[in-house]
């Protein structure tokens, strides 16, 4: 982010970040700048971390339910272990947005 901003003074833009801690960092450095959130530049983050809530202004961040994520993931290896499936199967978890005060 720092080095964006160093090039260019963004505005009506927005920036998804691989996941909440780096999504911190980039409005970290756009706070430093004085750049207005959400205002000039909405931000958001991955995962939902606990501590996107109290961050300034606090983090919209898109939930993974890693929790179902894992068992998920236990329960088809479980299953290619007893039933000795040799076909691959694709499973698809929803997500959601957790949105607050960055967009």
């Amino acid at each position: 982010m720092k080095k964006l901003l160093s090039r260019e003074s963004p505005d009506n833009i927005g920036f998804i970040a691989a996941n909440d801690p780096l999504a911190i960092g980039a409005l970290k450095a756009l706070n430093e700048a004085k750049i207005a959130v959400p205002e000039q530049v909405s931000l958001i983050g991955i995962n939902d971390i606990s501590i996107s809530k109290y961050v300034y202004p606090s983090l919209t961040s898109i939930r993974i339910e890693k929790e179902l994520m894992g068992k998920t993931a236990v329960n088809l290896m479980m299953e290619r272990l007893r039933d000795d499936r040799q076909i691959c199967k694709k499973v698809f978890l929803e997500t959601s947005i957790v949105k607050r005060e960055t967009t």
